[in-house]
């Protein structure tokens, strides 16, 4: 790889690639599930996803966990299908989507359980 600032940022990415994958594991897949289970035990709060929304209707908290497996499933075929080094974007947006839904579903059951 050439020598380039976006080079050097790719190669910081790629040694973090197995932390990526745990901390996507972490909030993607388990504190998303947590806190979107919470919200809708929680009070009147309308889902955002009509996806999520007839999954956790219908399912409740398997459907949820059945949507997530599925989402890891096709993010697992999209990495093994991009080339490295490339393919270390994809624990690193279900990184970022994952802490970002988390934080989201936070300040909403703070916003329900305060007021």
């Amino acid at each position: 790889m050439e020598d380039s600032p976006v080079a050097s940022a790719l190669n910081g990415f790629i040694e973090m690639r197995s932390w990526l994958w745990w901390l996507s594991i972490t909030f993607y897949g388990i504190g998303d599930v947590l806190t979107t289970a919470t919200t809708q035990v929680a009070g009147p709060v309308a889902e955002g996803s009509p996806v999520v929304g007839w999954a956790a209707a219908s399912y409740g908290l398997w459907g949820l966990v059945g949507l997530k497996l599925a989402a890891f499933g096709v993010a697992y075929a999209v990495w093994c299908s991009v080339d490295h080094p490339h393919n270390v974007g994809v624990p690193l947006a279900l990184s970022v989507l994952g802490v970002g839904l988390t934080t989201w579903n936070l300040v909403v059951i703070s916003a329900v359980f305060s007021g």
